[in-house]
C-alpha cells in the first residue's frame, strides 16, 4: 500500500467517525473506490515501464 492510500483511507474513516451522516458514507466510499483505481492505474503503469525496458533491452535501442 501506497503512503497516499493510506492517507486517504484514514482521512476518509477519519470523517466518517466525526459524522457518520449518509453524505459522508457516500464520500468515504467514494475515496475509497478513487484509491482503488489510482492503485491500479500504478500497476498498469508499472508494468507497461517494466515491458518498456525489457523490449529496449532486448532490441538494444535506449529508451
Amino acid at each position: 500500500m501506497h503512503w497516499w492510500n493510506q492517507q486517504a483511507c484514514e482521512a476518509a474513516a477519519e470523517a466518517q467517525a466525526a459524522d457518520p451522516s449518509p453524505g459522508n458514507l457516500m464520500a468515504a466510499a467514494q475515496v475509497q473506490a478513487l484509491v482503488s483505481m489510482a492503485e491500479a492505474l500504478h500497476r498498469i503503469a508499472a508494468a507497461l515501464e517494466a515491458r518498456d525496458d525489457s523490449e529496449a533491452a532486448l532490441s538494444g535501442r535506449p529508451k
